[in-house]
């Protein structure tokens, strides 16, 4: 890998890791230089700049290819799989916490928005069959999400174990089967 590309990849990785786990507007651009190992002035050379580096952060950040393997009948299990075995008590970034620390943000929540709709609504919509379908998974997927982070609700069961999973997955099936 060429020398540009190293620290190219470098400022990505740390821009994704700072400013999806802790908000863009919490990070600098300099904290970002720094955790990265290089100048700050290389931000502006290969993304033009922080709200650059943020876009180049999404690329990709919701595709989900393994949706494109799923149906109706199995997206269920694939996300209480997810969740059931996503990583926690980590700095590593994840699309959701990307989703809460961004996508009210003035400045860059819009872009965390289209990404999303772009990238991991409109397909799941094409493969239900029904937007309001889609907009339901995902905000009961969201709700979890927020749930067990932030609010730590005593009435969700403990990750791992069978009665965690059994809510997760009614949940998410109780937003698949409604109609209006």
């Amino acid at each position: 890998m060429r020398k540009a590309d190293a620290t190219r990849e470098r400022l990505l990785t740390e821009g994704r890791k700072l400013m999806w786990m802790r908000g863009y507007g919490a990070v600098s651009l300099r904290e970002i230089a720094t955790a990265a190992g290089v100048d700050v002035a290389l931000v502006s050379r290969y993304f033009g700049g922080k709200r650059g580096l943020f876009e180049a952060t999404l690329e990709g950040a919701f595709a989900q290819e393994a949706l494109n393997e799923l149906t109706p009948d199995t997206i269920v299990e694939a996300v209480v799989t997810l969740f059931a075995t996503a990583p926690r008590n980590t700095d590593d970034p994840h699309v959701m916490r990307l989703i809460v620390m961004n996508a009210h943000d003035e400045d860059v929540g819009e872009l965390v928005r289209a990404a999303q709709a772009e990238q991991f609504q409109e397909p799941l919509a094409a493969m239900l069959g029904s937007a309001e379908k889609a907009a339901l998974f995902m905000a009961a997927a969201l709700g979890l999400s927020v749930a067990e982070k932030s609010m730590h609700l005593s009435g969700i069961a403990p990750v791992g174990t069978p009665t965690y999973e059994a809510q997760v997955r009614h949940m998410l099936q109780a937003a698949l089967d409604f109609s209006s």
